[in-house]
């Protein structure tokens, strides 16, 4: 026999489903946040040979210090496209969690990342899918059981450019391939090309 259920019981109920969905999302959210910050201490903050005796991220540690670092957790590449327009083009960084990797395989994500990179708009997107090969010579990172995510950097591809600079002059990119490097240096002619077309405009304005 069935329960009758008054439309306040309903909604008391739904409510109550709603308040849980939101409580085991918010709790999900910041198990994502908390393993961001400890895979920054444990893996991007460690100084190593392959980086020239420099920390794969040689400055998380200093931005994190000067709260220059903000952390979003994103299931839309629509989102990451807000906050994209949203960075400031100066020495701070958005860390993008992405759960919704799912909807998109990792081939078509690095298209879709190159395809941003192109129209660039003064930042720069460097995204990591699950799916992506694993870096056999990274050591491994445990976690704290958060949910699975992409992750997508964005900063100001003028700083960026700038250190990427430094960097090779203290040897930190010397491991890596040439197909990277060739990358890296289209990254910094992009930023360049940035540079002329803003002196031209202050010349013509």
């Amino acid at each position: 026999m069935q329960t009758y259920q008054s439309p306040v019981q309903l909604k008391l109920k739904e409510e109550k489903r709603t308040s849980k969905n939101f409580m085991e999302k918010e709790k999900e959210i910041n198990l994502i946040k908390e393993e961001i910050r400890i895979w920054s201490k444990e893996v991007l903050e460690i100084p190593e040979s392959r980086f020239g005796g420099l920390p794969p991220c040689p400055y998380a540690r200093q931005a994190w210090a000067k709260n220059k670092v903000r952390v979003h957790v994103v299931s839309d590449l629509g989102d990451c496209l807000t906050i994209k327009d949203m960075c400031p083009d100066d020495d701070s960084l958005d860390v993008v969690a992405w759960t919704g990797y799912e909807s998109m395989s990792a081939d078509d994500f690095d298209t879709w990342q190159d395809e941003q990179n192109e129209k660039h708009s003064g930042k720069w997107l460097l995204g990591f899918h699950p799916d992506h090969p694993e870096d056999e010579d990274a050591g491994e990172f445990v976690g704290n059981d958060a949910p699975e995510y992409g992750i997508i950097l964005i900063q100001g591809l003028t700083h960026l450019s700038k250190v990427s600079n430094t960097l090779f002059n203290r040897g930190y990119y010397n491991s890596y391939p040439k197909s990277e490097i060739k990358l890296i240096k289209r990254r910094n002619e992009l930023c360049h090309q940035k540079e002329k077309e803003k002196l031209s405009k202050r010349k013509n304005p």
